[in-house]
């Protein structure tokens, strides 16, 4: 039986409405408040950040009077450079954060305020959050008179992902319209190739390896699974601990060796880590490319793209690889509608590289720690097909079945959440692969990025 409870009766205001509804209701309305707090936050430090601005301006403006008089052009540097040092000096002292950090502020600021407008405008309207703003000021650095045209490509996603999401997009999207080919940038960037040392606390330290992403990816794999062949001999280490320990022997000795592991009476000897364990890398390389007619870059799905020479490197050591070539017209993805339940093999690999990791909103638990689950279930007709089918961790599995929400997906891995509040969310997946390098700056604007109905 349902139980009439009116709005005045709970909170002294409204019309009547049944006690399930009144908890929606007043779950919506109270989300809505909180983001409304957001986007008023937001339109604050869009003003902070123009007040900024000016601050600098009128700096800088005071430099340049001082240094009308001087004539040496060193001089007129050095007083420009003394007056912002001052006003960073002040900023840092009245918000009690470090010169480094006021320093930083204040170059954002400038760059929101005179070359990313729209950025700073959408910050205002409370569209993006500063972290995001942030993001494309980082992401936009190295370009010079197509930073507009980034800002263009980049502020519609901003507006729909999370911080985190939005800096693995960024970063495609931006590759896909750099107008200088990957082999150019990669080899400048190769030169400067290192290992950074930093204390940490407790008798520990961050060692940072600055390197080639395909070697990166080849390490990292051949460790992890050096880890799950030691954790099955029956080592009692974590998986990241015996990685971090086999890292140590590899640098210091070149080798691994799984304790005293014995197989069929045998001692497992010590091994270099590509023999140690299977190294299994996922490179999608367009088939123009693969056959050295083409200089489209290969793409290590949640890493990034890798010069081309590097990608038909890859392909050779077949073994330690699953190739997957793409069409270099549409890059498309083949679906595999099934008349079972069972998700096939070669369709969980494809559902794997489109997702990443759960589906869910906000939600980063990885692909290997979730399941696939039906959008639509299996039992009322829903088919085991691409379109269909998207990972869940256990948690949001059970949200979607048992809590009250909904989900819909479109024809390229869009979804669509709909909580118990009302409210609607999308959420989008992570794999994009260019059909070939587009012209600069060209890609459409559809109103929702990857949507297709």
């Amino acid at each position: 039986m349902t139980v009439d409870m009116t709005f005045e009766d709970a909170f002294g205001f409204g019309a009547a409405l049944p006690v399930t509804e009144l908890g929606a209701s007043w779950q919506a309305e109270q989300l809505e408040r909180v983001c409304e707090g957001r986007r008023q936050i937001a339109k604050i430090e869009a003003a902070e950040i123009r007040m900024l601005g000016e601050l600098l301006l009128e700096a800088e403006g005071s430099a340049g009077e001082d240094a009308i008089d001087a004539g040496d052009p060193a001089e007129v540097t050095r007083r420009h450079d003394l007056k912002v040092r001052s006003l960073a000096t002040e900023l840092a002292a009245s918000l009690r954060v470090s010169i480094q950090t006021a320093e930083q502020r204040l170059a954002e600021a400038w760059t929101l305020v005179n070359e990313l407008r729209d950025t700073l405008a959408a910050l205002e309207a409370g569209d993006i959050s500063r972290a995001h703003a942030h993001e494309i000021v980082i992401e936009t650095a190295h370009l010079g008179v197509e930073r507009r045209e980034a800002e263009k490509v980049l502020l519609p996603w901003a507006a729909r992902l999370g911080v985190a999401a939005f800096r693995k997009r960024s970063k495609q999207l931006l590759e896909m319209l750099e107008t200088e080919s990957l082999k150019k940038r990669h080899e400048r960037a190769f030169a400067g190739r290192r290992i950074d040392l930093a204390p940490a606390r407790d008798g520990m330290a961050h060692l940072d390896v600055y390197l080639e992403l395909s070697d990166a990816a080849r390490i990292k794999a051949g460790l992890e699974n050096a880890a799950h062949e030691a954790r099955e001999a029956g080592d009692s280490r974590t998986a990241a601990q015996l990685e971090a320990d086999f890292a140590v022997e590899l640098l210091l000795d070149g080798q691994i060796t799984i304790g005293d592991c014995r197989r069929d009476g045998v001692e497992t000897p010590a091994a270099p880590v590509k023999n140690r364990a299977a190294i299994t890398v996922d490179v999608l390389v367009p088939a123009s490319t693969l056959a050295g007619k083409d200089d489209e870059p290969g793409i290590i799905p949640g890493l990034g793209a890798i010069d081309p020479a590097r990608a038909r490197e890859l392909v050779a050591l077949a073994p330690s690889l699953r190739r997957i070539l793409t069409d270099p017209i549409t890059s498309a993805i083949l679906d595999f509608d099934r008349t079972t339940y069972r998700v096939p093999a070669e369709l969980k690999r494809v559902l794997k590289l489109r997702d990443q990791h759960c589906r869910a909103p906000a939600c980063g638990v990885p692909a290997a720690r979730t399941e696939i689950d039906h959008t639509t279930g299996y039992a009322r007709g829903g088919p085991t097909a691409l379109r269909e089918l998207a990972h869940l961790c256990g948690n949001h599995h059970h949200l979607k079945h048992e809590a009250g929400w909904s989900l819909r997906q479109y024809l390229d891995g869009v979804l669509e959440w709909r909580a118990p509040s009302g409210r609607s969310y999308r959420t989008y997946p992570e794999l994009t692969v260019p059909a070939r390098r587009v012209a600069p700056w060209s890609l459409p604007d559809t109103g929702e990025p990857g949507l297709s109905v």
